[in-house]
C-alpha cells in the first residue's frame, strides 16, 4: 500500500501557486484597484444631501461697508482721474 500524507496530496497544488504567484499576485493588485476606482467614482457621482445646501449663517453688512463698497466703480465706467506715474506706459490701453 501507498503511503498517503497531506505534503504528497499539495504538493501539485503548491507547485501551481508557485509558477503562478506573479500573476496571482497582479490579478489581486488590479482588482483592489478596479474595485477603489469604482467606489470612488460611485461616491463623486451622488448628489449631495440636503444638509449640505442650507446655510445658516445670517451675514449682515453695516451701512459704513456699504457705503464703502458704493464708492467703488463698476467696469463698464471710465475713469478719467486716473495718472499714471510719469516715465511709465499704460500696458492695457490702446
Amino acid at each position: 500500500m501507498k503511503k498517503i500524507s497531506l505534503s504528497n496530496i499539495f504538493k501539485p497544488v503548491t507547485s501551481i501557486f508557485k509558477s503562478l504567484s506573479l500573476v496571482i499576485f497582479i490579478v489581486i493588485v488590479a482588482g483592489g484597484l478596479m474595485y477603489s476606482i469604482i467606489t470612488l467614482n460611485d461616491i463623486l457621482q451622488q448628489p449631495p444631501s440636503n444638509s449640505a445646501k442650507t446655510s445658516n449663517v445670517n451675514s449682515v453688512l453695516d451701512q459704513t461697508t456699504v457705503n464703502r463698497l458704493n464708492k467703488y466703480k463698476t467696469s463698464d465706467e471710465n475713469s478719467a482721474n486716473q495718472s499714471l506715474p510719469s516715465g511709465r506706459i499704460n500696458p492695457f490701453s490702446e
